[in-house]
């Protein structure tokens, strides 16, 4: 599979906004069973996956996943591993991708490395992290930098499909370096087989 993460910037951005009156987003449990929750805090700032409406698998469809097509066998986990986590619905909305280039280490710790806004294929040599946010009407864009922080895998279960785990880091501003970012209590706990993949 090769994308670039342009299209998910698009799909980020291009959507329409509408202000309605919600109850405050929270934070779904750390858990590991294969809830298909997602969630971290942006800047002070709830992220969960929405869009206002639901696959067919029934989850959010701001909360996505890929594989490569090598991360099953010969090595399982040999591939690359991306999950999104979007806002695709509310007024100022933001998503974020995490990106392992090899998860064949199993429940591990992966360092966060510098990013250069490519994903799939095309993404660089090392794990990283990448962050679309809308504030006051403008779009940006934060990469990770090197060794700006962790995805720990707390769940690798390839039989069942079930991977967990936590996230922190810092990202900055592709067009301004110096406005830096910080996503802090990150959590995902992910069914593959029940979401597109």
């Amino acid at each position: 599979m090769k994308y670039f993460f342009l299209p998910f910037l698009v799909l980020l951005f291009g959507c329409t906004k509408t202000e309605t009156t919600t109850p405050q987003d929270t934070l779904p449990p750390i858990t590991q069973v294969g809830a298909n929750t997602a969630g971290c805090i942006i800047n002070g700032k709830v992220l969960v996956p929405k869009n206002g409406a639901t696959s067919f698998s029934g989850t959010p469809y701001g909360l996505n996943i890929n594989a490569g097509i090598h991360f099953n066998q010969p090595i399982i986990g040999g591939d690359y591993w991306q999950l999104e986590i979007a806002n695709k619905k509310d007024q100022g909305s933001a998503g974020i991708v995490l990106w392992i280039k090899n998860m064949s280490a199993g429940i591990n710790n992966y360092q966060i490395d510098q990013s250069n806004g490519e994903l799939y294929a095309y993404g660089p040599n090392n794990n990283q992290i990448i962050a679309g946010i809308t504030e006051n009407g403008i779009n940006k864009t934060f990469y990770s930098s090197s060794n700006s922080g962790i995805i720990k895998i707390t769940r690798f279960d390839h039989t069942n499909g079930i991977y967990s785990g936590t996230f922190n880091c810092s990202l900055y501003n592709k067009d301004n370096p110096s406005d830096i970012i910080q996503v802090t209590d990150g959590r995902f706990d992910i069914k593959i087989a029940t979401l597109n993949h």
